[in-house]
């Protein structure tokens, strides 16, 4: 058994913090942003391009998405789509983040099934938001 795999195993899967995978191609970004997700009491997994969020999901299983709609190899709204077709993953909460917040984008965004839209650059308030929306929707554990 891996040291994963016994972690998992002696906690329960109600006490497992909060995780957002966070996929954006700036290291800036990313940096920046995880800073701003931690202090939210959120464990942040990174990934740099939409196929390696693809290879990751099955591992990681977060809670939400924070999903770059440019990214290198797979966009954001592309990462969404394909999402929305796998079982595994058809109800994860997906946001996608874009640098223009056009008509155009939220109804690119909606296409493909994403659960909601944050122009960059948004204000803290705006990701607080997001997050409490999405903590509000996951199910309450079982006693």
């Amino acid at each position: 058994m891996t040291a994963i795999a016994q972690t998992e195993a002696l906690s329960p899967a109600s006490e497992r913090p909060f995780r957002v995978l966070l996929a954006d191609a700036g290291h800036h970004v990313r940096e920046r942003l995880t800073g701003l997700l931690e202090q939210q009491a959120v464990e942040v997994l990174t990934a740099d391009d939409g196929f390696d969020v693809l290879c990751r999901l099955p591992e990681l299983r977060p809670d939400l998405l924070l999903l770059a709609s440019t990214l290198p190899r797979l966009s954001g709204t592309q990462v969404c789509s394909l999402l929305r077709q796998c079982p595994d993953f058809r109800h994860l909460t997906v946001i996608l983040m874009g640098d223009e917040h056009t008509l155009l984008d939220e109804v690119r965004a909606e296409l493909a099934g994403a659960d909601g839209c944050l122009q960059m650059p948004f204000r803290l308030a705006e990701l607080q938001d997001a997050l409490a929306q999405v903590r509000q929707r996951q199910p309450d554990p079982v006693s």
